[in-house]
C-alpha cells in the first residue's frame, strides 16, 4: 500500500477558503464539525427547513441552500445521498461553482459511474474515511484519528493531492494514515465488501443459522445470543489482531471447529457467487439497478427493511437486549 502520512502534507490548502460541505447526514454531520474543529471555515448547504438543515443550524453553522454554499466556496464537499448526488450537481452545484473551486468526494460511487461528470478546470478528489460518520466524529473528539483513503480523478492545479491530504488532515484522518486509491477502486471494494460481507454475507449468515437452530427446537434467545450476540466479542478480536490472533485467543475448541466447518459454509459455489456479486458491481449493473430502485421511490427497498423488522430473530434480539440493559443500568442510590 502507497500510505500518506503527517510529513506528506506540505502545505495547508484549507486556510484561509470556505469550504461547503452539502449535507449534514451521517457523513456530513462528521465532516463539517471535524473540519470547524481543526480551524477550517464551514458553510453548509442543505435542503431549506430540512432535518439536515434544522441540525446544521443548530450545531451553530451558516446554512445555505445547495446552490448558495456552492456560490460561497473554494472546496466543495459532496456528501449528500448517492443517488442524489447526479441530479443535485446538475440542478444545483455545476450552476453555482465557482471558477477553479474544487470539489472533494467521501464515495467514489458518483464519479465512478458516470453520474457526476465535473469537466476540465478543476480538482477532483477522493477523501473517505474508513468509518460511519458517528463514529469518525467520535474518534475525533476523543483524540484519535480514523485511517481514510485518497484519490485525484483531477489534478487541474497542479495540487490535488495536497487538498486531499489537508482536507484528510482536518477531518483526523491523516495521522492514522491516508490509502492511495481512485474513485473506481473505492467505489467498488466498498460495494462489495459491505454487500459479500458486512452488511449482506454476514447478516445473511446470522440469519440462517439463527433459522437452523430455532426450527430444531433450541431456544430462539439461546440462538440468537449463540449467533448474533456474540458476533461482536469475534468482530472485535479480529479488529484488534486479525485472523490468526483471533483463533488464537479462543478456545481450541472453537479453533478447532471454525477450520472444520468454515469450508464447508463457503464452497466453490459461495466463491462463484462473489465472483459474480464483484463483476455486477465492476459492470456497472448493481449501479444502475439501484439508481432505478432509487427514483422509484426506494418501494421494494422500504418493503424488504419492514420484512426484517418482523423476523423472529429481530423479537428474540429485542428479548436479549433489554435482558443486557438491565444488567448493564446503574444501580440507583439508596435514599438516606
Amino acid at each position: 500500500m502507497n500510505v500518506y502520512a503527517p510529513h506528506d502534507l506540505k502545505e495547508n490548502l484549507l486556510g484561509g477558503v470556505t469550504v461547503a460541505v452539502l449535507g449534514f447526514g451521517n457523513q456530513g454531520h462528521a465532516h463539517a464539525l471535524n473540519l470547524r474543529d481543526s480551524g477550517a471555515r464551514v458553510v453548509v448547504g442543505a435542503r431549506r427547513n430540512g432535518a439536515g438543515w434544522k441540525a446544521a443550524q443548530a450545531a451553530g453553522f451558516e446554512t445555505l441552500r445547495i446552490g448558495d454554499a456552492t456560490a460561497r466556496a473554494d472546496v466543495v464537499v459532496m456528501l449528500l445521498p448517492d443517488e442524489e448526488q447526479a441530479s443535485v450537481f446538475v440542478s444545483e452545484v455545476a450552476p453555482s461553482l465557482r471558477e477553479g473551486a474544487a470539489l472533494v468526494f467521501a464515495h467514489g460511487f458518483a464519479v465512478a459511474f458516470g453520474g457526476v461528470k465535473a469537466g476540465p478546470g478543476r480538482d477532483v478528489v477522493l477523501v473517505a474515511p474508513k468509518g460511519q460518520g458517528h463514529f469518525l466524529r467520535r474518534e475525533y473528539e476523543a483524540g484519535r484519528s480514523v485511517p481514510c483513503m485518497v484519490g485525484i480523478e483531477s489534478d487541474a492545479s497542479g495540487r490535488a493531492l495536497q487538498l486531499a491530504l489537508s482536507y484528510a488532515s482536518h477531518l483526523g484522518c491523516l495521522k492514522a494514515g491516508a490509502i492511495a486509491t481512485s474513485f473506481r477502486e473505492e467505489a467498488i471494494t466498498d460495494m462489495f465488501g459491505e454487500q459479500a460481507v458486512l452488511c449482506g454475507g454476514v447478516p445473511a449468515l446470522v440469519k440462517a443459522a439463527f433459522e437452523t437452530l430455532v426450527a430444531r427446537g433450541y431456544s430462539p434467545g439461546v440462538a440468537y445470543i449463540e449467533c448474533l450476540q456474540e458476533l461482536k466479542i469475534i468482530a472485535d478480536l479480529m479488529y484488534e489482531g486479525g485472523l490468526a490472533d483471533m483463533r488464537a485467543r479462543i478456545s481450541k475448541t472453537a479453533a478447532w471447529g471454525s477450520f472444520e466447518s468454515g469450508s464447508r459454509i463457503v464452497t466453490e459455489q459461495t466463491r462463484r457467487a462473489l465472483a459474480s456479486i464483484l463483476e455486477e458491481i465492476e459492470s456497472g449493473r448493481f449501479a444502475t439497478r439501484w439508481l432505478q430502485e432509487a427514483r422509484a421511490g426506494q418501494r421494494t427497498l422500504a418493503v424488504r427493511m419492514r420484512e426484517e423488522e418482523t423476523h423472529e430473530i429481530e423479537r428474540a434480539g429485542r428479548a436479549v437486549r433489554a435482558l443486557m440493559q438491565r444488567s448493564n443500568a446503574k444501580p440507583k442510590k439508596e435514599s438516606t
